[in-house]
């Protein structure tokens, strides 16, 4: 295709004739939305072939060159333009003219001067909206989306030194760590020093009138509530909102289970009128049953520490939750506020190998072939970030706190999505990971084995679909203790509607 540049005086012409007052190019894109220019401002325009899927496309400006310790910080007046596989690229010393080509996998590309025929080849170290990084050898440059955007950024991304690894197997075998994996136990090393349960043990965490040692603050009455097992007829990431108890692993371990293994956590539970029978294993791996009733902790004015469902409702996932805590009641391998993910997990699954992916280690294009890989795999994948308030789709990254591992809904827009436990707004506290290497740096993994969970694997797994509900005044969100602790005191977008407006009949299991 060939191109065309029209310069801001022929614009005028055409379009304006004569007249001396000033005008606007009003431009209407497909979706019927208009984007406006001062046609004064306009130096030319170009009409110019795209590039195909997975090629460099536009204009990019030259920011920062590192290479060993030295950074250089360039003004932005190198360009490149990309066209399909044409390359210009405006240097100080005038246009050099480069024909290119891709590597199969788009990781790298070969530039060829057309002047010179010399071969460059350049890795593409990222490619996002806004930051393009292209390696050669020991050298790194950073480009940017604009001459204003190279000029004023004040400092370089870091990323990895050495070649992106093209398959996930090969990233887990060279950068996986922390292995929770035991010889001794299929629950992990952690459970190592605990011992099978006695027939003693067994008749306690069968008696469902044996209620859990553990208290929160003024979370001390167990106290019955109507439940309602799944309130969406199957078990959903919604049905886990964590309230009072520092437990934040043990609820996205939830969360991953209903995304994942929605019939798993129905096959484990079995409701006797108001006593639920759960399907565990000991400290050594060897199955148990654990009954609890529809009493649950609260405060002395009924509001319930552990986790619900919306609108307050006592699911699955409450019934789990304390499950657990009579578990570790008789066993005492953690406690539950802070409970890890590798710890929750094995209890339900049995089994409790785990690694973990520490963050700023991977290229962000690895940590995408990563999560593929755990998802494709049916691992229980629970993530963090070390760095507050980065933007990730509606919401903001959060420290010292955990997030499930999902698919994302928009993988035209983000690469993956991290569930918050707190399941904030209607978008139920997923947190959309976009391809910018400040964020995914900050990202890190505990990835668990399914263990007995495996045969369930809900089939043609996708993102996380949020149900509809709505949102009430009454709604109890996270405590505010939890908030502190991860070093904020609001988060948000939280709706709030009149209970009037919202109250609805719901059916529930009874209450003694």
């Amino acid at each position: 295709m060939k191109m065309k540049r029209f310069t801001a005086q022929m614009l005028l012409a055409v379009l304006c004739g004569s007249a001396a007052t000033a005008q606007r190019l009003d431009i209407t894109l497909t979706d019927n939305s208009v984007v406006s220019y001062d046609v004064s401002q306009i130096q030319y325009m170009e009409v110019m072939p795209q590039g195909e899927p997975g090629q460099l496309d536009g204009y990019w400006y030259l920011g920062y060159r590192v290479m060993g310790g030295s950074t250089v910080h360039y003004d932005g007046s190198e360009k490149l333009t990309f066209s399909g596989t044409v390359l210009k690229w405006l240097k100080s010393s005038g246009e050099e003219v480069y024909d290119l080509e891709y590597s199969e996998d788009k990781k790298s590309f070969d530039a060829v001067s057309r002047s010179t025929g010399r071969k460059t080849t350049y890795t593409i170290a990222a490619n996002e909206s806004d930051l393009m990084v292209l390696k050669t050898g020991t050298v790194w440059r950073y480009f940017y989306k604009s001459a204003t955007a190279a000029r004023e950024v004040s400092e370089v991304e870091s990323f990895p030194n050495r070649a992106e690894l093209a398959t996930a197997e090969q990233v887990i075998a060279r950068y996986k760590s922390g292995s929770s994996n035991s010889t001794k136990t299929p629950m992990g090393r952690h459970f190592e020093s605990f011992g099978a349960a006695t027939d003693e043990d067994k008749a306690w965490l069968a008696d469902a009138g044996n209620q859990p040692s553990f208290t929160v603050g003024n979370y001390n009455k167990w106290t019955a509530k109507a439940v309602k097992l799944y309130p969406y007829t199957d078990p959903t990431p919604a049905d886990v909102n964590q309230h009072a108890i520092g437990n934040c692993c043990m609820c996205a371990v939830l969360a991953s289970f209903a995304y994942m293994y929605p019939a798993f956590i129905k096959d484990i539970i079995t409701q006797e009128g108001n006593k639920y029978s759960v399907k565990m294993y000991d400290p050594k791996g060897n199955p148990v049953t654990v009954v609890v009733d529809n009493k649950f902790l609260c405060d002395g004015n009924g509001n319930l520490a552990q986790c619900t469902g919306k609108n307050n409702a006592v699911t699955w996932a409450t019934v789990l939750e304390k499950a657990l805590m009579k578990w570790e009641t008789r066993f005492g391998c953690n406690g539950i506020e802070g409970i890890g993910t590798e710890h929750a997990a094995p209890p339900f699954t049995g089994c409790g190998n785990s690694f973990a992916i520490t963050p700023g280690t991977l290229y962000p294009g690895e940590m995408q072939k990563v999560v593929d890989w755990a998802m494709r795999n049916g691992m229980v994948g629970v993530g963090g970030f070390n760095k507050g308030g980065l933007v990730c789709g509606t919401l903001e990254s959060v420290t010292g706190h955990a997030f499930t591992l999902m698919y994302t809904s928009s993988p035209d827009k983000y690469l993956w999505t991290m569930r918050n436990p707190w399941g904030n707004g209607s978008v139920d506290g997923k947190l959309e990971i976009p391809n910018r290497r400040a964020i995914q740096k900050t990202i890190d993994f505990r990835l668990v084995y399914p263990g007995a969970a495996e045969p369930f694997l809900k089939e043609g797994l996708g993102g996380y679909t949020v149900p509809k509900w709505t949102p009430r005044k009454s709604d109890l969100g996270v405590d505010k203790r939890l908030l502190r602790q991860c070093g904020i005191e609001h988060y948000g977008p939280i709706d709030e509607v009149d209970d009037d407006a919202a109250a609805e009949a719901s059916t529930a299991d009874g209450v003694e």
